[in-house]
């Protein structure tokens, strides 16, 4: 049985053109910063884990998101506030996105 990684987009991901990976799903995914390829409509795309510092819990404290940058396939599956998507892991270096 296949892995999958399910959630919906959104306001901001989609305003911003990304995919956010929450703490739960990290794991599901290689690590941050390590490239694997992302299959999405019939097309691989290079991509990575992206970590980024989200300072919303004030000045000292910042916390880590992880999220994939979707502007490299957003003409072939744009993302609009509400939809849902499903990754696939089809081997360690390749996942699909529908």
């Amino acid at each position: 049985m296949a892995e999958t990684y399910v959630r919906k987009i959104s306001d901001e991901e989609a305003q911003g053109r990304y995919i956010l990976i929450v703490k739960l799903g990290i794991d599901f995914f290689p690590k941050a910063g390590k490239p694997f390829k992302l299959k999405v409509a019939n097309k691989e795309f290079e991509t990575f884990i992206e970590g980024v510092d989200v300072w919303s819990m004030g000045p000292k404290k910042p916390k880590q998101s992880y999220r994939i940058d979707a502007k490299p396939f957003w003409e072939l599956f744009p993302l609009n506030f509400g939809k849902k998507i499903t990754f696939t892991k089809e081997s360690d270096k390749l996942y699909s996105l529908a």
